[in-house]
């Protein structure tokens, strides 16, 4: 799903009030999901190995290289 904003995958289960209230007033779309930071085998980090050190120019840079790591992933992605 692309946006225009800024979405924050936001799995950590334990936040401090002040940290939600932040980002609410950031007005971002904030991705959640409790069952994500017991479950590690259900979202596979794309940054560590892939993205490791890479730096992008522009939006486009970021969605090309996301697109192609997803098309590279096999039909039980």
């Amino acid at each position: 799903m692309k946006s225009d904003g800024v979405i924050l995958l936001h799995d950590n289960t334990h936040t401090a009030r002040k940290t939600q209230e932040l980002l609410k007033r950031f007005k971002w779309d904030i991705w959640s999901d409790p069952i994500l930071p017991y479950s590690l085998d259900l979202a596979p980090n794309m940054g560590s190995k892939h993205l490791s050190g890479t730096r992008f120019s522009s939006n486009n840079d970021v969605e090309t290289t996301a697109e192609n790591w997803l098309n590279g992933q096999g039909r039980d992605f």
